[in-house]
């Protein structure tokens, strides 16, 4: 029988990293342009001492980096040395409490000093262990996660430099892991407040050249439940605007407050509203000020935005999403351990979706109106008799979707091709990669027996002539040898495999969620 590990690689449990380069086996040819640092972040370790985590975002942070220069590639892996890493290995258990995981207490406390635990600070109870995504736009890079948060890393050998509290800069008490970066080097980011005098709100920010000292807010919505502020992960951002998907995906203002002083993981608090709607809220970048009408849909779950753009006096917007409310519980440990025939097993349905969000003529339209006149979607955006807009979606492709990317050189304006990661019949693990034409709706998959793929990142040939001119970098994974990794690079035009640079590591090797390319001859680098 399959241990869990080889059933699935999101259960790898990693206690030693490859800190010292190793270098790798090239199989195939890597383009003479390709220069640059693909970096990176994710879970590594899911277990201290006896003690295990209930939920894949918890798991203490590990980096990856693959260093491509003429022809060559080194790898090398090292756990953020956060200070909840070190607070968790020196005790050998979990000390601090994460997103689904309390703090397990301490045997060797008084009664006294577990109750006077209770009432720390909400602030020195966040966890630094920042393990979604890194983000380099000129010389720092950053470790990040879904709090106020970062760690600083050196972007060479990934040690890890200090820690920075965003909101001792800005008023961000949460903030996401997917910025988006301007090609000037504006940085734009959007967040939960808690601590305003005006109640919470959410606000988005702005950082020149990526730089955290020098940001500042630039539009501050006030959630439309007041007490349940949604959840998201990422947003959108076009030429002229930002983009908010307020969905029913919903945090329990009073049971993020109570969790703090009684020890109970932020998911607790999380909570799935299925007959209320999705509003889509739309700011204009140039003043900061919100569109007064709301865009509804039926409800659905977004983590991750693919793609925003302006079109014939409508904004045109692509995600990754599902109907499933309970997408969430699909990443804790005990379901990610059950076999693929337990009828129990929560999954995870996300696929490409476009909804398209009138800009002109709202007011003027007659109830009942659809205001899309659009020719190649089937999306609708019906005003109602409150004076909202209903908008309806179109399913892409049926086929799930997710971790999608983009050439970021289009990102906020019209474009064609998105790349993601898919599944096979109802694992939950990534072994397909996915190219999807969104003109046409048509699919083009690489994959291979044995191994999982990770979030494919797009790097643009210096001298392309079409969108899809470059390659494709992921991480190919061995299902059987958990001390395999390999960098694959990928024709992005037919999903041809180019080369393959094999390695063996010191330790097993982690899947990871998210990264970034760092170009050798960028001077700002995006995503």
């Amino acid at each position: 029988m399959a241990t869990s590990e080889e059933h699935c690689v999101w259960l790898r449990n990693c206690k030693k990293e490859t800190a010292k380069e190793v270098q790798g086996v090239v199989k195939g040819t890597i383009p003479e342009w390709l220069e640059g640092r693909l970096t990176r972040n994710g879970p590594g370790m899911l277990e201290v001492g006896d003690t295990q985590y209930r939920h894949l975002f918890d798991s203490l942070a590990m980096l990856h980096q693959f260093n491509i220069s003429a022809g060559r590639v080194t790898y090398r892996s090292r756990f953020l040395d956060s200070d909840t890493f070190r607070k968790n290995t020196e005790a050998n258990r979990i000390v601090v409490t994460e997103f689904g995981t309390a703090a397990y207490p301490d045997p060797c406390q008084t009664l006294y000093g577990r109750f006077k635990s209770m009432f720390t600070s909400p602030e020195k109870k966040i966890s630094d262990n920042c393990l979604v995504s890194v983000c380099q736009v000129t010389d720092e890079m950053y470790a990040l996660t879904e709090t106020s948060l970062v760690r600083r890393v050196d972007p060479k050998t990934l040690e890890t430099l200090g820690k920075v509290n965003l909101h001792d800069y800005i008023a961000l008490n949460l903030a996401t892991a997917h910025p988006h970066v301007e090609p000037d080097g504006r940085t734009y980011n959007i967040g939960s407040s808690f601590t305003s005098y005006k109640g919470p709100c959410y606000n988005i920010v702005e950082m020149p050249m990526g730089k955290i000292e020098g940001a500042k807010v630039v539009a501050s919505l006030k959630p439309l439940r007041r007490t349940s502020p949604s959840y998201f992960h990422s947003f959108a951002i076009t030429e002229n605007y930002f983009v908010l998907v307020e969905q029913p995906l919903v945090f329990r203002f009073g049971k993020v407050l109570s969790g703090v002083f009684t020890n109970k993981p932020p998911v607790n608090s999380l909570t799935w509203l299925p007959n209320e709607k999705v509003v889509f809220r739309v700011v204009k970048r140039s003043t900061g000020e919100l569109l007064p009408t709301h865009y509804t849909s039926n409800a659905f779950v977004t983590f991750h935005h693919t793609n925003a753009y302006e079109e014939g006096g409508n904004l045109v917007m692509d995600l990754s999403g599902t109907e499933d409310g309970e997408i969430v519980k699909m990443l804790f440990i005990a379901n990610l351990q059950k076999d693929t025939t337990d009828k129990t097993r929560i999954l995870y349905g996300s696929s490409m979706r476009r909804y398209v969000i009138p800009l002109n003529n709202v007011h003027t339209a007659a109830t009942g109106e659809n205001l899309i006149k659009m020719k190649d979607t089937t999306c609708t955006a019906i005003k109602q008799e409150n004076g909202s807009v209903h908008c309806t979606t179109q399913i892409l492709h049926p086929d799930f979707f997710d971790m999608p990317r983009i050439n970021y050189k289009r990102n906020g304006k019209k474009y064609r091709y998105a790349y993601g990661v898919g599944t096979k019949g109802n694992d939950l693990q990534f072994e397909r990669l996915l190219k999807l034409d969104v003109k046409t709706c048509k699919m083009s998959v690489f994959t291979e027996d044995k191994f999982t793929l990770a979030e494919p990142v797009f790097v643009q040939d210096p001298n392309a002539k079409e969108e899809d001119d470059g390659v494709l970098l992921t991480t190919l994974l061995s299902k059987l040898d958990p001390l395999y990794v390999a960098l694959l690079v990928l024709d992005a035009k037919d999903m041809k495999e180019k080369a393959r640079v094999e390695f063996k590591t010191k330790g097993k090797v982690t899947s990871a969620f998210h990264g970034q390319y760092v170009g050798a001859h960028e001077k700002i680098h995006a995503f």
